[in-house]
């Protein structure tokens, strides 16, 4: 018996991970993003009307060249409405691998398309409630995402390799855990689309804290 429970013990020490990884939380300086491209004299006509934007958070994370990043957010699926004729949220992040829906929660009819080069698609009219296909994003970039009949409606959802990634909040904080302890780059995409980054160390069991600005 006593050499069976030592046994047990050994195994499980064995598979219990010895470290859970350290993390990095700190602020982003929110600059101020572009206003929408559209046409001179464009008029949208809605049956209701057009709700404001959510406000532009930005997109962190932390990235280490000549490594194999672990896939575990793959198999996540972001949910990115239309609704008072804008796109919620906004921003978004998602490691290569992963999907997106967007249903429609207005009362009008909403063409969601994108022309980006990691990922184009459109998919066509479609209602409220009515059931759009399912985007699934294989290659990191940016993808630009727009509403054919409503030229101001706009979506960003960037695509990483990394699965250390962050969206911030409306005053710029995030924190980012689980990352292997050693040496890397944190990064930040901007309301305005433009990067920052710095050098960060990430330390076993403990929280780096960081303050990315332009």
């Amino acid at each position: 018996m006593r050499f069976l429970i030592l046994t047990s013990l050994a195994t499980l020490a064995f598979c219990t991970p010895l470290w859970a990884g350290g993390s990095v939380s700190g602020i982003v300086v929110l600059d101020t993003p572009k206003p929408p491209a559209v046409d001179a004299g464009y008029k949208p006509q809605t049956v209701k009307p057009i709700q404001a934007e959510d406000v532009t958070p930005a997109i962190v994370w932390v990235e280490k060249s000549g490594i194999t990043y672990p896939k575990t957010r793959v198999n996540e699926v972001v949910r990115i409405e239309q609704r008072g004729y804008q796109f919620r949220p906004a921003i978004s992040a998602v490691q290569t691998g992963a999907s997106a829906d967007f249903p429609n929660q207005d009362d009008e009819f909403h063409n969601v398309f994108s022309y980006s080069k990691p990922r184009r698609f459109d998919l066509g009219r479609f209602r409220k409630n009515e059931l759009s296909p399912r985007i699934t994003f294989d290659k990191a970039g940016l993808v630009k995402v727009y509403c054919e009949i409503h030229q101001h409606m706009r979506c960003r959802i960037l695509v990483l390799d990394t699965p250390w990634f962050a969206v911030t909040d409306s005053q710029g904080r995030f924190k980012i855990t689980g990352i292997p302890a050693g040496d890397y780059q944190i990064k930040a995409m901007l309301p305005s689309e433009k990067n920052v980054q710095s050098p960060v160390v990430i330390h076993e069991g403990k929280t780096t804290q960081v303050q990315l600005t332009r």
